[in-house]
């Protein structure tokens, strides 16, 4: 054990201050700013590893099926054209997903919610990282206009995560260090990220090319965002000295990022773009999805490989923010002790706002970037309802902006597809750690899953959660389309007075 004389003191206390990212706390929260204190504004945005869920993008089992196309366009957008139903509507859902490698439940299952309050860590790790992503799926749609398409979703979106975090000072923090005990770390490249936003997002895509077996698709989506809360932590280097539950930093070097948690504190713009080429089954030259040539339907395919880039674009933070890099020379303490006052004593301090004015600052205003990344899909049929779809995401954030970051992920899932029922299993394995097998299940209107099933069921060192849920209703048909034409009185009724039918041109158009 080592003492040291410190002349830049960085409290940073693991419940309030650094994270909560395990099975024992009550919140999740970043050196003071809690999920949880979102409530004030969105009370949807209850995020909770413990006693509530942390909802995400990691929902494989929805993005790939042929027949949830709202769901699969903030994957790739150009899976809404040639899009199997007419008209997708999405009500509602939600992805909980939550991993790390210090925290966990021990030999328990995710059912068992006794067991949430048992603490319990991992200290052969070198250091904590973490990943905690949210997003709460609104009301949305996408609509096939023969050789076009469009889409529109309301989401509310968060994301979290935690790198390079001495598993002394985690463990030390978590556990209480007494008033005798002291140790100095090394801190390099230590990064603490927090982002919650909304956005309203408009999609349009279209057949690009059509010739013999050939189809390519293409969409562009661009989302209006609105900041509610961005923060960031990042020591470069340094050594920390540990001491009574509080973490000092002496003589380290890095920046921090904040801003108070209110609606609208910032705006932005974000694009996602993506394209599709498909080997199809049949001759497409003069294919038009669910027109008449195709007894208004849409012509299956053989396999397809599909490319987007998501998430480009950030929100201007600008309303009770505040930017700032420190060095040895410059003490952060001010900034850090600000929020550092405990959860609940930061909640009550947010109605009469937070006083940030005696806190170092370089600046008011900052750009806080999306978790942007990179998808490649490939999906082969082999008919009779069976596919095996393979899926690569790539992380392209840089490690050092303001924002926040996606998880690196590689799935294999094999799955059953039919109008009204989907089963798939896949197989991931996120930041290319721990393999993990999922289960996914539509029927009719419903989608669940999870990409992480044994934990559920089996008992075993839970460190990651995940589940999903998703309501939807749909037209697989459009209106006054149908396959047969009216043929005498013995066929006729009298709504068909108001109906088109086959023989009519505007039936099933070509557009």
């Amino acid at each position: 054990m080592k003492t040291v004389k410190s002349t830049s003191r960085v409290y940073l206390n693991i419940e309030s201050s650094f994270v909560c990212i395990s099975a024992y706390s009550s919140n999740i929260s970043l050196f003071g700013v809690s999920f949880i204190e979102l409530k004030k504004y969105l009370t949807i945005f209850y995020i909770s590893f413990c006693s509530g869920f942390v909802f995400s993008q990691e929902w494989i089992g929805a993005t790939i099926d042929n027949y949830t196309p709202a769901n699969a366009m903030l994957l790739n957008p150009s899976a809404i054209v040639d899009q199997k139903p007419w008209l997708d509507i999405h009500l509602a859902g939600a992805n909980v997903h939550a991993t790390n490698n210090f925290a966990y439940l021990n030999q328990s299952t995710l059912l068992n919610f006794k067991s949430y309050g048992n603490r319990a860590i991992n200290l052969e790790r070198k250091t904590v990282w973490a990943q905690m992503n949210a997003q709460v799926l609104g009301p949305s749609a996408s609509l096939s206009i023969g050789k076009q398409a469009i889409g529109i979703h309301f989401s509310l979106r968060g994301s979290g995560n935690v790198s390079k975090v001495p598993i002394e000072y985690a463990d030390y923090l978590i556990n209480e260090g007494s008033d005798e005990d002291s140790t100095v770390l090394t801190v390099n490249n230590m990064r603490i990220k927090t982002l919650v936003w909304g956005e309203i997002g408009l999609t349009y895509g279209r057949l690009l090319y059509q010739f013999d077996k050939h189809l390519i698709t293409s969409a562009v989506t661009v989302n209006r965002l609105f900041g509610l809360q961005s923060a960031a932590l990042f020591i470069d280097d340094g050594e920390m000295l540990i001491q009574n539950n509080v973490g000092e930093l002496l003589d380290g070097s890095g920046k921090y990022a904040h801003t108070t948690p209110a609606f609208r504190a910032g705006s932005g713009w974000s694009a996602s773009l993506g394209a599709t080429y498909k080997r199809m089954l049949d001759d497409v030259t003069n294919y038009v999805p669910h027109g008449r040539g195709v007894r208004c339907h849409t012509l299956p395919y053989k396999w397809k490989f599909s490319v987007s880039l998501v998430d480009l674009g950030g929100i201007r933070m600008k309303r009770g923010a505040l930017y700032n890099r420190f060095d040895s020379d410059e003490e952060a303490d001010q900034y850090l002790n600000s929020i550092s006052n405990g959860t609940d004593q930061y909640l009550n301090s947010i109605s009469d706002g937070l006083d940030m004015s005696a806190v170092s600052k370089d600046g008011d205003k900052y750009t806080a970037w999306l978790p942007m990344g990179v998808n490649a899909q490939f999906d082969y049929n082999f008919e009779n309802g069976l596919f095996i779809n393979g899926l690569y995401t790539q992380r392209l954030s840089f490690p050092s902006s303001y924002g926040s970051e996606r998880s690196n992920l590689i799935a294999v899932t094999p799955r059953f597809e039919k109008r009204w029922l989907m089963v798939a299993m896949p197989f991931s394995l996120e930041n290319y750690r721990d393999p993990h097998l999922g289960l996914a299940l539509r029927l009719w209107v419903l989608t669940i899953g999870t990409e992480h099933f044994f934990p559920y069921f089996i008992r075993s060192d839970v460190y990651k959660a995940n589940a999903y849920m998703h309501l939807r209703i749909r037209f697989n048909r459009a209106p006054g389309c149908r396959e047969e034409p009216v043929k005498g009185l013995e066929g006729f009724k009298f709504r068909d007075i108001f109906r088109r039918h086959e023989n009519d041109p505007a039936a099933c158009p070509d557009w």
